[in-house]
């Protein structure tokens, strides 16, 4: 980390403060954002820092530049300077970005701003220099914060054009201070200060008014006419004989100061001017000189666009705009003279082991060579360090030649491809580096200590293969792979042990194989725990939650992941598993088991999270099953249209990507339970022989959810000895691996089955037997599925219950009982005051009294979308107020 970049600049000696300017900044204490957007040579930056100096503004400065469009470096650095000021602020944000998982940036920015409610005094974010962080993720980040700042922040943002943020909004909330070129300008005034009284050059009123006409009262123009107009004997006529837009006359100005340099002075600028910051160390380096401290000195001295980056005057840089001319002029001279500077200037980096900054020089002379061997050295540490979009710009710039000779780098930008869906742009350097790193093994120059960290190369790259064919539904390749890095990690490697553990176990039960698969799953999560590694630890634990569900084991697995987001919330990172993708599976699982216990509230809560989390990232596999789990959450609250909507959204995905057939057979069987519901049989049969599904059929554990729901469709076409026929095939699998989430399943259908045949007695044994495999786990939701049909049989099994010894607890019919009778009712209430379960839910939050804001937050939709639904409220209850329409639901029972 540079931490010039967090030095807040020091005003030069012939400073102009600006008061005028200064109340309005003054103004933006009071609000979220202070934007100052100008073109170069404004004095933008000049402006922030005398004004944080004359009024003692504590203040976090960040110096942005072309390197921090990675969200991973601006973020580092933003907490970096707001440490400066709570040492304690975004520790555990840090501890995530700084990790080989790219973290989503909203979750991280969730995290600083809990960090930001426990700063108690005013502070100013200073981002200078924000347009070199042309970024969406940049702007996405920095407008998050914005719209949720506590009023004890700040953020001032310096920049050429304006960024991508939300400025008329912040802007009607008179939440935004705008200072523009119109406000910077220098009056004639202004000039006459400057010129007069600071610089000591003589300049009449007429003069003063010439120059604020000519150049607009552009600030760095008037600093170049200072410079060049020293010592002339007609300061007037050299004013009136300047022509041409600001553009023109910097041109003219820049060749003018140059000409009146000595000749040294004159290659001193042009030749450093390669460098975005430079010290006399480095100078001294790069030109072969022993005096570079005095010429800065000199040049500082001499107003010659010199600013100090630290207090002790060790590192400098040019003005931007200054240092882009000098650039233009130097690549007007030899190619190799330029190309030997940023040879030296690397090599300089290298030795004080700033890679990042040897590399770029490599890269603009274009010594691919010289960028792959730094790379060698880094790229670990940049993976680690969560430096991905960096990897991935140094792969698409070297040639691909280059990458595929070095293993090392090939294997962390295989695996940032990998996870950006680029698997077939991943697989043929990951082939590359597993044969290079075997030739290394074979040289006979390779001494043992050199062998040994290939091995454990090799090792990570077979990680790498397991973690691809992962991505591709090969079982077989990821096992085979994970016994490959078994062999070759230790446990020094406790996090690429993990991901291979956890690999395998993800693959074994692709195969069936569930106890090798959970002991596997278990291994990986302990290792998740050694390496601390979040993303680990909540793919381990969400796919032995799934395990355990679909065992029937609900309540084991809620708790494994009640546990989880304990453990995350002790750590500190609870709101960031709210906002994190990688917890969606976790939330997900929650959500249906939450259903199937008939706590429908909490179960729209956990599955709004989970899809929120899966909304805009690229895990088909997690948004897929999180949209299946909302349609049937949704249509269990009696929301039937909701829940045809999320299958459709559903459908929409399966188009463009390749989906797993586990999960394509959930989705079939949900799709046909929705047309039989809706009396559409004829579009199910078309349906379900699109899928090739026949009474003979084959049937697995994979597809049973297709069966379940074919057999419901035969059964009420009265087709009863085929549905006996599919029925009993599912019942004998189900029961061969105790899976009593099936048997509930089927048990239902046996009764509705039987009851429509007229055997009444054997449907309430029946019902009594689902009764029995569903109270150990409260699996009551499937019992209120079809109540028209079997309400009258329900009776019978609770008489039988009640003076029988069963296995049926009377806590478990009292929950059945309690959930059926909250599902009539609502139906009942739904139907008398047509409102829709959004209505409802908006109701409640209401009465939690909170704001339409926050209503619009928890329910994800917009406050419009809020205040049309209080809208149809007030209409269908007959109210007018918030008040009388709570007072109205709670008389009803609606809430």
């Amino acid at each position: 980390m540079l931490l010039t970049k967090l030095h807040i600049p020091t005003p030069g000696k012939n400073l102009i403060h600006r008061p005028d300017l200064f109340e309005k900044l003054n103004e933006g204490l009071n609000r979220k954002l202070i934007l100052i957007s100008a073109p170069a040579g404004f004095g933008k930056t000049t402006l922030i820092s005398d004004w944080i100096n004359q009024y003692k503004i504590q203040t976090a400065w960040v110096s942005l530049d072309k390197g921090d469009i990675d969200s991973v470096e601006f973020l580092s650095y933003m907490i970096a300077g707001i440490q400066r000021i709570s040492s304690e602020f975004g520790q555990n944000a840090l501890r995530l970005i700084k990790s080989p998982d790219k973290p989503n940036s909203i979750s991280i920015s969730g995290l600083l701003i809990n960090d930001m409610l426990q700063i108690k005094e005013d502070v100013l974010l200073v981002l200078d220099d924000f347009h070199l962080t042309d970024s969406n993720e940049i702007s996405t980040i920095v407008t998050f914060l914005l719209e949720h700042i506590p009023d004890t922040i700040h953020v001032a943002i310096s920049t050429r054009s304006d960024p991508a943020l939300p400025l008329a909004r912040l802007r009607s909330q008179h939440q935004l201070v705008e200072l523009r070129s119109a406000d910077l300008r220098f009056s004639a005034h202004d000039i006459s200060v400057l010129f007069n009284k600071k610089l000591k050059i003589g300049l009449s009123i007429d003069d003063a008014y010439a120059l604020e006409t000519k150049t607009e009262g552009w600030i760095a123009g008037l600093q170049l006419t200072a410079l060049s107009i020293h010592d002339r004997k007609n300061v007037s006529e050299f004013i009136q004989n300047l022509r041409g837009d600001n553009r023109y006359i910097m041109d003219y100005l820049i060749e003018e100061v140059l000409k009146i340099q000595s000749d040294g002075i004159r290659e001193f600028l042009l030749q450093t001017s390669i460098v975005e910051r430079f010290s006399a160390s480095l100078c001294n380096a790069i030109l072969h000189r022993n005096d570079s401290q005095i010429i800065i000195e000199q040049l500082e001295k001499n107003n010659l666009f010199v600013i100090p980056l630290d207090s002790e005057r060790k590192w400098y840089r040019y003005h931007h705009l200054f240092a882009d001319l000098l650039k233009q002029r130097l690549l007007l001279k030899e190619k190799p003279l330029i190309e030997d500077l940023h040879k030296k200037a690397g090599k300089w980096f290298e030795n004080k082991k700033m890679y990042g900054l040897a590399i770029e020089h490599t890269l603009v002379i274009e010594d691919y060579v010289k960028s792959i061997q730094l790379l060698e050295e880094v790229v670990e540490d940049m993976w680690k360090n969560g430096l991905h979009s960096a990897i991935s710009r140094y792969g698409d710039l070297i040639p691909e030649d280059l990458v595929k000779g070095n293993p090392a780098f090939c294997l962390y930008y295989s695996w940032i491809l990998i996870n950006t869906g680029q698997i077939q742009h991943a697989e043929p350097l990951l082939e590359s580096a597993q044969k290079t790193t075997n030739e290394k093994i074979l040289d006979k120059k390779t001494n043992k200590p050199e062998i040994e960290n290939y091995r454990i190369l090799l090792g990570k790259i077979a990680v790498a293969f397991a973690h691809l064919n992962s991505n591709q539904g090969q079982p077989d390749k990821v096992l085979e792979y994970c016994q490959t890095a078994f062999e070759k990690l230790s446990k020094k490697d406790p996090l690429w042990l993990g991901f291979a553990w956890n690999a395998k176990g993800n693959a074994e039960l692709h195969k069936g194989n569930t106890r090798q698969g959970i002991e596997a799953l278990t291994i990986a999560l302990e290792y998740g725990k050694t390496s601390g590694n979040f993303y680990l630890i909540s793919s381990a634990a969400s796919s032995l939650s799934y395990q355990e569900s679909v065992f029937g084991q609900y309540k084991s697995a809620y708790k494994r992941s009640s546990d989880l987001l304990t453990f995350m919330k002790e750590k500190g990172y609870s709101e960031f598993a709210k906002a994190e993708w990688t917890y969606a599976g976790i939330y997900t699982m929650m959500s249906v088991t939450e259903c199937y216990w008939a706590d429908f509230d909490k179960a729209l809560e956990s599955v709004e999270t989970a899809y929120q989390l899966t909304k805009d990232e690229k895990n088909i596999f997690q948004k897929i099953i999180a949209l299946l789990a909302y349609s049937y959450i949704l249509h269990a609250r009696e929301d039937k249209i909701g829940a045809v909507n999320k299958l459709t959204e559903l459908e929409g995905v399966m188009k463009h990507f390749k989906i797993s057939p586990y999960i394509v057979t959930t989705y079939v069987g949900w799709k046909i339970y929705l047309f039989i519901e809706a009396s559409q049989l004829e579009q199910a049969n078309d349906f379900v022989k699109e899928y090739g599904i026949k009474t003979d059929g084959i049937i697995s554990y994979q597809n049973e959810h297709i069966y379940i729901n074919f057999a419901r469709l035969l059964i009420v076409q009265y087709k009863f000895d085929e549905a006996t026929a599919v029925l009993s095939k599912i019942f004998a699998l189900a029961s061969a691996s105790g899976r009593r989430e099936t048997l509930v399943q089927v048990e239902i259908l046996y009764a509705i089955l039987h009851s429509m045949t007229g055997f009444q007695q054997k449907a309430v044994k029946n019902l009594l037997a689902a009764m029995e495999y569903a109270a150990e786990e409260d699996l009551i939701n499937y019992f209120l599925f079809d109540l028209p049909t079997t309400s009258n049989l329900l009776l019978e099994a609770y008489k039988i219950q009640a003076t029988t010894k069963t296995k049926i607890s009377k806590a478990f019919v009292d929950k059945l009982k309690s959930a059926i009778n909250k599902k009539q009712n609502r139906v009942k209430i739904l139907s008398n005051f047509e409102l829709s379960n959004r209505e409802l839910d908006t109701l409640k939050l209401i009465a939690d009294n909170l704001t339409n804001l926050e209503i619009a937050d928890k329910l994800f939709v917009s406050v419009n979308t809020v205040k049309t639904h209080l809208k149809n409220i007030y209409l269908k209850l007959n109210v007018k107020s918030r008040s009388k329409a709570v007072a109205k639901a709670k008389e009803f029972q609606l809430i």
